[in-house]
């Protein structure tokens, strides 16, 4: 297992002392702006007058975006601009795709939402999986829909037997409501058995991201779901495609797969996935689900008229997997990462790491290889295969997974596109000629992963102000390792007013203590300076809390704070999203503003390396965050101190510790209150 430890480099002011602003704005990609203020109404008081309507997308029946107290507003996005939202026509004013939305937002209305989380089964791939947790009893779980400018509440009742949880709504920035960030151990006690917790958080972005237990691994055992917020895009578009989750399956417990190796893996497009394909010598035990398809309409456009486009929704929920997607003979557009809408780029395939997001707009007019056509031909039944390719590490061929082999011809073949809703036939296509390695060159273009962004290896050393944490990852036989711990009934929320730097060593509490115009730089290394502790393969880090710009990174080498030089970073409209993949043996330099008081989780997002330890907290403005949340007088803390009650009355009873009951209810039996070992009521998130 991997562990992290952090070693604080320097405490000054920061970059934007020097520079006015410490990055450059160009394009869509360039809001990190302030805090501000929210006033909202709940949608039982809302009226119906202007501007009411259904957004571009929609997936819900009935959904509509309400602005009816923005009188004078109306929907301005049209198929051939979708960059406009709202515009007041007799003051010219706009919510578009370059307002600043950190700043300014659409007053939109209250939205709630019931989720309860429940022990399930179901069959994904063609083997039944009986040990699903699951939101309301269905895989993946319910889409929650917003508009951008709404608020959105959320009442989640656990009715596990054996397991505490929590939500996380992964990107949402939580600005001021730390306290529902919805991490067990940080933000809040777990919600025990029986309990409920009701979280409350603001649209303030827009695109698509996912929610997800954070209770350990739990959220692979299928306690995930795709969340889209309305807004505007940076490229015209016809229809948009419900988001679509790529993730990988083990038929068994992803608690199991911490220890045990699975027997069976799969990758799911959408919920669905055939076994029989992924791997040989594993047959199905149950019906194999007809897989996910896409329809598009017309293969043959008027050649007056453009192609129809349709927005595709990305999201990569995976335990340990990051992929490289693709549809044979299209092309498509990217317009948007991790709810940052971005300048348009063209891509045949994009890479995305656990935690990512993409918005990708593909015109249903297939091509061929302009400079070997034959290489792909186009078909005439019209179907053509969705990939999502596993990638390689760099030297490596990887052919199995646990007791089975890999087809590596067939595996990546997850979903169908096609043009006749009639048809049944598998396609024939052949897959573009992409990269299967995630290090090297640029892999995303214009923005993602952005290696080699600069080469500061010949920089001068410039010892400027600035605000710098350096974090390494190492291997467990470093005398320097650090795993994360937290402790999940008293989470770093109850202990705010903690004085000093007490913290206990297993919290891995970094202190910040800026302003909120100040800038921290965070420095990743894939490794100790040193190089004697080279970590298996890139990471997915991400920041709660924030989105933050990458302005350095590389690959196969390590970072030397000699050559950091904040004249040759990427401040330029640098990329900007909440996971960044940590290459192989490399590095990533990341900035965010210290805009959010609160205590926020870094992680990497495979799923057992963040339970396994690989996590810190960064303390953002300590003192600002107590005025936030004042010890005995705070509803928040006082919700959290009601939680955390039920949370230690539910852990600490030997009869809820496995195996439960192996008696009757006349004359129960509990192993566990006989012959137990102590509860480990510690663990990594």
């Amino acid at each position: 297992m991997l562990a992290l430890r952090h070693v604080w480099i320097i405490v000054t002011d920061v970059a934007n002392s020097l520079f006015g602003s410490p990055f450059f704005r160009g394009g869509p990609q360039h809001h990190l702006g302030a805090k501000f203020s929210w006033s909202h109404i709940g949608l039982e008081t809302a009226g119906h007058g202007s501007p009411v309507f259904t957004p571009p997308g929609s997936n819900i029946d009935k959904f509509v975006c309400d602005y009816s107290h923005m009188k004078g507003f109306k929907a301005c996005g049209t198929a051939d601009d979708r960059k406009c939202w709202l515009r007041n026509p007799d003051t010219g004013e706009e919510y578009n795709i370059t307002t600043d939305y950190e700043n300014k937002v659409p007053q939109g209305i209250t939205r709630v939402y019931y989720l309860n989380v429940t022990d399930g089964s179901i069959n994904a791939n063609g083997q039944n999986f009986t040990e699903a947790k699951l939101f309301n009893n269905s895989w993946p779980g319910p889409l929650i829909e917003a508009c951008w400018g709404d608020t959105v509440d959320v009442h989640v009742q656990n009715f596990l037997v054996n397991n505490g949880t929590s939500v996380h709504w992964h990107g949402i920035r939580q600005n001021q409501t730390m306290h529902m960030d919805g991490v067990n151990g940080i933000t809040q006690c777990p919600i025990a058995p029986q309990s409920s917790f009701v979280y409350r958080w603001n649209a303030t972005q827009y695109g698509t991201s996912w929610y997800h237990s954070h209770y350990s691994v739990q959220y692979a055992d299928g306690v995930q779901a795709p969340i889209t917020i309305h807004g505007p895009t940076s490229f015209p578009y016809d229809e948009a495609i419900e988001p679509i989750s790529v993730t990988d399956w083990a038929n068994n417990s992803a608690f199991e797969n911490m220890y045990i190796p699975a027997t069976g893996q799969d990758i799911l497009l959408g919920g669905k996935g055939n076994i029989n394909r992924f791997t040989g010598g594993i047959e199905n035990t149950t019906e194999i689900p007809r897989g996910y398809e896409i329809w598009f309409d017309d293969i043959d456009p008027n050649p007056v008229t453009r192609a129809k486009r349709y927005l595709l929704r990305l999201v990569n929920t995976a335990f340990q997997s990051t992929f490289i997607f693709s549809i044979d003979n299209h092309n498509f557009t990217v317009v948007e990462a991790d709810f940052v809408p971005v300048e348009p780029f063209n891509a045949t395939s994009i890479l995305i790491a656990i935690g990512q997001r993409y918005h990708i707009i593909v015109e249903a007019k297939p091509v061929v290889n302009s400079s070997n056509p034959d290489a792909n031909p186009l078909p005439a039944d019209g179907n053509f295969w969705i990939r999502t390719q596993v990638p390689l590490q760099e030297g490596t061929n990887r052919t199995s997974e646990g007791n089975a082999t890999v087809d590596v011809n067939n595996y990546m073949k997850t979903g169908i596109l096609r043009y006749d809703s009639s048809s049944t036939a598998d396609p024939t296509t052949t897959g573009w000629n992409i990269s299967l390695v995630t290090v090297g060159p640029p892999s995303n273009g214009k923005i993602g992963e952005e290696f080699n962004i600069a080469d500061l290896s010949n920089a001068a050393n410039q010892n400027g102000p600035y605000a710098t944490a350096f974090f390494s990852f190492e291997r467990p036989d470093s005398k320097d390792v650090r795993p994360f711990q937290t402790t999940y009934g008293n989470p770093t929320f109850l202990n705010l007013d903690n004085v000093g730097d007490e913290w206990p060593t297993g919290w891995v509490v970094v202190p910040e203590n800026y302003t909120a115009d100040d800038w921290v730089y965070l420095v990743l290394n894939s490794d100790n300076n040193d190089n004697t502790h080279p970590t298996y393969g890139p990471h997915p880090i991400h920041l709660h809390g924030h989105d933050f710009a990458i302005v350095e990174q590389a690959d196969d080498k390590l970072w030397n704070p000699k050559d950091f030089n904040l004249e040759k970073i990427k401040r330029n409209n640098p990329p900007r999203r909440d996971v960044v993949l940590l290459p192989k043996s490399g590095y990533a330099v990341i900035a965010f503003k210290s805009d959010n008081p609160g205590v926020w989780l870094m992680h990497c997002h495979i799923a057992g390396h963040a339970s396994a330890g690989l996590s810190l907290q960064i303390m953002e403005r300590q003192a600002d965050a107590n005025l936030i949340w004042p010890a005995g007088n705070s509803v928040a803390l006082d919700n959290a101190h009601g939680l955390c009650a039920s949370w230690n009355t539910w852990a600490y009873d030997c009869k809820n510790y496995w195996p439960g009951n192996q008696g009757t209810d006349d004359s129960p039996d509990y192993p566990a209150c006989t012959n137990a070992t102590n509860l480990q009521n510690d663990s990594g998130v």
